[in-house]
């Protein structure tokens, strides 16, 4: 859905007006590299404005990881309600394909693939760019979650009734992977970059619905707990409007603008990761 809505604008843009013109692969290669390298170094950047805005995440983190077991037992024990039968298209027992797997790399990278291929067939700028940001903002949670994966064991709520089942180091494999969502850390890279990168409107708040929805049939399949989730969500956030204003400073320096770019704020300087929780 991230993707077939910044595909729509981008179209519609390139009907409108005049596009910047295309870079060489090899120059939007680099650009990529660096937006990933950018995002994982980005700890060693963080300053004193990004103080409050941390603290108010881990601290809403923490407080979720008071309710763990509450919403799982809800969870298990409503699988009737309106909000469980709704989020049966996304989860694992679906009868067709579930849509929560757009969160995963297996999907989610061929379709920014595609993406990015139909930008420089039409000299989109827009769907180049939407193609490339979306990969970029799954390979950056990719490699947090690795690092996490090998540093937190958390039991998965299919396999354990205590939320703070913890190793450190990580053991026990796959099912011990809980710590911290994947799927909503993607796709919500993606949802944030679009909405930082591109002006969608009342439409903006659908690829974040989206997300956002991802993680819940995660959470009801038994796969993450609430915090999981949560954390998941704060990180792909982030990581997306990160990559959304370097694309937008690039493109600053190119004599015309795409039509559906979100303008930066006069003299506004923009940090490489910003932690504060805004739409």
């Amino acid at each position: 859905m991230c993707l077939a809505i910044a595909a729509l604008v981008a179209a519609r843009s390139s009907a409108l007006g005049a596009q910047a013109r295309l870079g060489s692969e090899r120059q939007e290669i680099a650009h990529f590299t660096g937006d990933i390298w950018s995002v994982w170094t980005s700890p060693a950047r963080i300053g004193r404005h990004d103080v409050v805005p941390i603290v108010i995440a881990v601290g809403g983190i923490a407080l979720t990881t008071q309710i763990d077991s509450t919403l799982r037992v809800w969870m298990l024990t409503h699988e009737q309600s309106a909000l469980i039968r709704a989020l049966a298209p996304l989860r694992d027992s679906s009868p067709t394909i579930p849509a929560g797997r757009l969160g995963m790399g297996l999907y989610l990278l061929p379709l920014s693939g595609a993406v990015y291929v139909a930008g420089r067939l039409s000299h989109s700028p827009d769907l180049r760019d939407a193609g490339l940001g979306c990969a970029a903002g799954h390979l950056s949670t990719l490699g947090i979650r690795e690092v996490a994966y090998h540093s937190v064991g958390r039991g998965r709520p299919r396999v354990t009734d205590d939320p703070f089942s913890i190793s450190i180091p990580a053991s026990g494999g796959w099912l011990w992977h809980s710590f911290f969502s994947g799927h909503i850390a993607n796709s919500m890279a993606c949802a944030s970059y679009l909405g930082h990168r591109f002006s969608f409107g009342p439409a903006e708040a659908l690829p974040y619905a989206f997300s956002a929805a991802i993680g819940l049939g995660r959470m009801a399949d038994g796969e993450h707990w609430a915090s999981d989730t949560v954390l998941g969500g704060v990180i792909g956030y982030a990581i997306g409007r990160a990559i959304a204003a370097r694309q937008l400073a690039r493109n600053e320096t190119t004599p015309a603008a795409t039509m559906t770019s979100k303008a930066r704020s006069p003299g506004r300087e923009w940090p490489v990761l910003s932690w504060s929780i805004q739409f």
